[in-house]
């Protein structure tokens, strides 16, 4: 890993070195977003239905994703829409008085799709294919060790209460990540399959491209390899809506205080950080099914000992949520690596952008009612959001293990 940092140049090495400024503030107030929207009186239905716009915005993030990287470029899209997907929605979220405000933030807040697309082709377009599992791993490493200053979180809530912090948090997080963007746009380069799509569609409008996606969402469905990977980030999409819960979970249904939320992270990362250094070398020979199933395996153990476990005192509250916490770090570090390079790897280094977009817009348009349907379940029994993956986990777990294409990274050749 640390080799793989140093050799890094490039797009690569500036997409991994400035991630910090991104990850740091995220970490700090993601943990309290779901108590923050509670607080100012939304209910688990309203926030359900926050996750929903979200959704339908990162669709149409997605769909419109490759066809703005085709035509403005990777870089000059990853800073303008970073800006609109980020920037603003921190300052209205800083500022928000209701439901409403929640809404208009999540509905920008989705076009993230349109950077994450334009952001993925400048990190891996000019780097070498055989490094890109460790280079996702970098990225997620970058966002594990920003927990660091998850206690400075707690501190601002236990001292000003939830409401008063969070405006503070997403004050910060405001200027850090604009300061991201803008090194980002200052020190990368355009790639060279975004000047030479640049070029190709220097002639056409926006609409003209988007008529063109036909044959894209044809080579996708006719490609096993890509209707795999777009099966697998389906499901772990709709795995990490219930994550929006785990908050308001453990606060009133488990009685932990406000302030441990800011701790849990800290627990993920020091697992996260020992499976990247320690144990992702040792199961990378595996290749993609057998790590991915134990992955799997770890998110099940996790969501039933928060459903199904004693939590009548607080030591057994507080051993259920770290068995949780853990577990899912587990989980995390086996899975998202690898879904992520499976994306990668399947996908026509020609046709990135596009093929990349019409995939992510398939799997967000696929989980568009699960954000309200996990906050109605929610209303209903808190615990209803984690059994309800524990049924996407059995649907995963088959899924995987009936694929040949995962044995190995050799499958980095199936594109078609």
């Amino acid at each position: 890993m640390l080799r793989t940092l140093a050799e890094l140049r490039g797009n690569p090495r500036i997409c991994v070195l400035t991630e910090p400024l991104w990850a740091i503030p995220f970490s700090l107030y993601s943990p309290f977003v779901s108590l923050y929207m509670a607080a100012l009186l939304l209910s688990d239905t309203q926030i359900g239905i926050v996750a929903s716009v979200s959704l339908f915005s990162q669709a149409l993030g997605a769909l419109l994703g490759g066809v703005l990287s085709d035509k403005l470029g990777r870089k000059l899209t990853t800073v303008l829409f970073d800006l609109i997907s980020w920037t603003v929605p921190c300052l209205l979220w800083a500022f928000s008085q209701n439901f409403w405000w929640f809404v208009v933030a999540a509905g920008l807040n989705g076009l993230l799709q349109i950077t994450n697309i334009s952001w993925n082709c400048l990190l891996v377009e000019d780097a070498e294919g055989g490094a890109l599992v460790r280079v996702f791993s970098l990225i997620h490493l970058a966002g594990q060790m920003s927990v660091v200053f998850a206690p400075f979180a707690a501190l601002l809530v236990d001292g000003l209460t939830i409401v008063p912090a969070m405006r503070i948090l997403y004050l910060f997080s405001f200027f850090s990540m604009t300061a991201k963007f803008v090194v980002l746009y200052r020190f990368c380069d355009e790639t060279k399959t975004g000047r030479v799509r640049k070029r190709e569609t220097a002639g056409m409008s926006i609409f003209a491209i988007l008529f063109g996606y036909g044959k894209i969402f044809t080579r996708v469905f006719s490609s096993s390899s890509m209707v795999l990977a777009l099966v697998i980030s389906a499901c772990f999409t709709m795995i990490g809506i219930a994550g929006n819960f785990f908050g308001l979970y453990v606060t009133n249904e488990l009685s932990l205080p406000e302030g441990y939320l800011a701790y849990f992270p800290i627990l993920r990362a020091v697992v996260i950080t020992f499976f990247l250094f320690v144990v992702q070398p040792r199961v990378s020979r595996l290749g993609f099914r057998r790590p991915m199933l134990a992955g799997v395996l770890c998110y099940v153990a996790g969501h039933a000992a928060l459903i199904f476990v004693n939590k009548e005192s607080f030591a057994a509250s507080l051993a259920t949520a770290l068995a949780f916490v853990f577990l899912e770090a587990c989980a995390f570090s086996l899975v998202m690596p690898r879904k992520d390079a499976i994306v990668a790897l399947f996908v026509q280094p020609g046709e990135r952008a596009r093929i990349v977009s019409v995939m992510m817009f398939v799997t967000l348009a696929i989980s568009i009612p699960f954000g309200y349907l996990v906050g109605w379940l929610s209303d209903m029994d808190r615990r209803l959001p984690f059994l309800l993956n524990l049924v996407i986990f059995a649907v995963s777990f088959v899924i995987i293990a009936a694929s040949g294409r995962l044995q190995g990274e050799h499958a980095q050749g199936e594109h078609v």
